[in-house]
């Protein structure tokens, strides 16, 4: 009997580590871009209340008109991008958003530029629809695109450019010089832009500026309520782009989720009318622990990124001849503390491994003086 699904698709090098992980008693958790803290209450209530009241049933494909009107004020707000209600799309979560963005802008044998260190889920999905990642550099201490390095790399096969800021793993943000830069080259070569911005409210330092303020047409940008609301197991994000793109690309999301969850969506619909203080709150407790594990890093003499946004820090093994994967795997069995190895990133983060700041103060401080000594022994 054939099996037509390619089994050798990219495995991710964090998952592997959480799977270990888990396995071992009393581990410090550091390896996983996952929130300490728990959904909003009102959240919680909106999505009970929504259940008891009826709202148990299959919806539009393309969301509920309450949820995507309030998902406009969001974006004119937070992003300073007009889109209609036709120009959004939501989604059960931002991956499937990203694999809607990929099918709907290249074929099987075409290109998608991707940024290394990056996401590795971007692999697997473009994978397995036979798209070829082709990855960029970012090189520290910037880990921005270079303009140079991307013409390189564009063949005659280049669809589209994938941007993620602020990135993970990097959390660097560029300046909106740069940002407009990178959209008037993708413009020239006629590509699109796919943004992945599910960090967009979680920024320290300076300010997120989408790719579709300037070029809307040819902007996808895909957005989550997993991180701002710490809501990463409720699965709920959405896309947004021209009409013509989410028009299309809704009949394929009809095809593989129908809609979204109802009480789901009323849920989503609370977290944005709600008290936005909760963001605020959460945003500074990651302030915090970025600036003491930086502080404690640069006393002890070790090299590190400097995030702008999300909840990540990079920090390099001036240490031997391990791998970041063997490190890592080491760094679990003899000191009980889980790290994502920066060759699950990209061959541009080799020699790193990935902190995240998405975990209790304490646990953050115990493990990097773990890390502090193993690094010495």
């Amino acid at each position: 009997m054939h099996w037509a699904l390619d089994s050798h698709l990219p495995s991710s090098g964090i998952r592997e580590i959480l799977d270990l992980a888990l396995k071992r008693p009393n581990t410090i958790r550091l390896e996983t871009g996952e929130p300490d803290f728990s959904p909003p209450g009102f959240v919680v209530q909106a999505y009970r209340q929504a259940a008891l009241e009826g709202h148990n049933h299959y919806t539009q494909t393309s969301g509920i008109p309450a949820l995507r009107t309030a998902l406009q004020m969001k974006l004119e707000r937070i992003n300073g991008v007009h889109r209609s209600r036709e120009e959004i799309l939501v989604t059960p979560g931002g991956i499937p958003g990203l694999f809607l963005a990929f099918m709907g802008t290249a074929g099987a044998g075409d290109e998608i530029l991707v940024p290394d260190p990056g996401w590795p889920d971007y692999l697997g999905g473009m994978a397995s629809l036979g798209i070829q990642a082709v990855r960029y550099p970012l090189i520290f201490p910037e880990f921005v695109p270079s303009l140079d390095d991307l013409e390189k790399r564009i063949t005659a096969r280049t669809r589209a450019l994938v941007l993620n800021f602020p990135g993970n793993p990097t959390g660097r943000i560029p300046t909106d010089s740069l940002i407009r830069e990178l959209c008037l080259w993708a413009e020239r070569h006629d590509l699109w832009i796919i943004s992945d911005e599910v960090y967009d409210q979680i920024v320290f330092d300076g300010e997120v500026l989408s790719p579709a303020r300037w070029i809307p047409e040819r902007t996808l940008a895909v957005y989550s309520f997993s991180k701002t609301y710490a809501m990463t197991g409720w699965r709920l994000g959405y896309l947004t782009g021209p009409e013509q793109a989410i028009t299309s690309l809704t009949q394929v999301a009809m095809g593989i989720w129908s809609s979204v969850s109802e009480p789901l969506q009323y849920a989503g619909l609370r977290a944005l009318n709600g008290p936005q203080e909760v963001v605020a709150q959460m945003r500074q407790h990651y302030r915090r622990r970025r600036d003491l594990a930086e502080q404690f890093l640069d006393q002890a003499g070790i090299p590190h990124s400097h995030p702008d946004g999300a909840f990540y820090l990079l920090v390099r093994m001036d240490t031997s001849d391990l791998s970041s994967r063997a490190f890592a795997l080491r760094f679990l069995n003899e000191c009980g503390v889980a790290v994502a190895p920066g060759s699950a990133f990209g061959a541009m983060s080799e020699g790193w491994v990935r902190i995240s700041l998405a975990a209790p103060e304490s646990d953050l401080m115990d493990g990097l003086r773990r890390l502090k000594d193993f690094l010495r022994r």
